[in-house]
């Protein structure tokens, strides 16, 4: 490597189908504006100089030994195991990876809260493997028991249908109906979930039926179609009463019991964004959750990628 290179990758939300498509249920993902980036460069040294950025502040660093990957020096070590291993895996994948044994600065860089979780280990997981040249969902699956929409979403500009089903990935575009452009807004609500975590415990309890899969999809086509605000509402109502009864978790709606409108969990439930549909337009809307104290407040147009 002789030159600069520079990768960047879309962060994500998933708007329905959380934890079923994991299990074949066709969702609806969203790419947003936030992602990272990734620049390398060669230096002159022999260690590659890791370093992760957050709005411009730095947050983590790590030396690793060029021809071993072993940690020099690290700010956390648990992250920079994580790191080694995604950088190991690219490289089974592609040996010719990392196989000058040359000195590196590498710099990664989110351009919003990480705190948010919009994707932060799956728009790394996209970079390094454009870096590494392998195809990302092979290296996500060394490396994840995820459904994968979220790496899908890294180079897509516009909404998307996911289904992931028998290992077989299924991508088609989506476009969103009047009432998801003009009557929602996403809030940050204050508390990123551990997906991982919560993954695996909607795994284990197979609390769910073929049924519930199948209307899960007709919902995702049903709400991304959506003109009307009421009609979306009472289909996120539903989704979310499936979803309430599958995972055995309050809906967040008892959590905004004067909004006048529906309001839907995003991803693991509890606490990373939600959305709030009303016959209210999406700038009232917005005013009304900043009113009651949410600060992290969007638009669909304030978060859709730039085309």
């Amino acid at each position: 490597m002789k030159k600069n290179i520079d990768f960047s990758a879309n962060g994500k939300l998933l708007l329905t189908g959380e934890y079923l498509v994991l299990v074949g249920a066709e969702a609806l993902a969203f790419p947003v504006r936030f992602g990272q980036t990734l620049n390398v460069e060669p230096n002159e040294q022999e260690v590659i100089r890791w370093t992760s950025k957050e709005k411009g502040n730095s947050w983590f660093a790590c030396d690793l030994d060029p021809c071993s990957l072993k940690i020099i020096s690290t700010s956390d070590r648990q992250i920079t195991i994580r790191l080694v291993n995604l950088l190991l895996s690219a490289k089974k994948i592609n040996p010719k990876f990392l196989s000058d044994n040359q000195g590196l600065n590498i710099a990664l860089e989110a351009n919003y809260q990480l705190k948010w979780g919009l994707g932060s280990s799956s728009t790394l997981i996209a970079l390094v493997a454009g870096w590494a040249q392998v195809d990302k969902f092979k290296l996500f699956r060394l490396i994840s028991q995820g459904s994968g929409y979220d790496v899908a979403c890294t180079d897509r500009k516009s909404m998307l249908f996911y289904q992931w089903n028998n290992g077989e990935i299924f991508i088609n575009d989506a476009r969103p109906g009047k009432a998801l452009l003009n009557h929602t807004c996403f809030a940050y609500l204050g508390n990123k979930q551990e997906t991982s975590e919560e993954v695996s415990v909607f795994l284990a309890s197979e609390n769910f039926t073929r049924m519930d899969i199948n209307r899960i999809s007709k919902l995702s086509l049903q709400i991304c179609k959506a003109d009307d605000p009421s009609v979306l509402c009472s289909l996120v109502e539903e989704h979310e009463e499936i979803l309430s009864r599958i995972l055995k978790k309050e809906r967040i709606s008892k959590r905004f019991p004067g909004f006048p409108g529906s309001v839907k969990s995003l991803g693991a439930w509890g606490g990373d964004f939600a959305m709030f549909i009303s016959a209210m337009r999406n700038q009232d809307i917005k005013t009304w959750l900043k009113q009651s104290g949410l600060i992290d407040v969007f638009t669909f147009e304030e978060l859709k990628t730039s085309n």
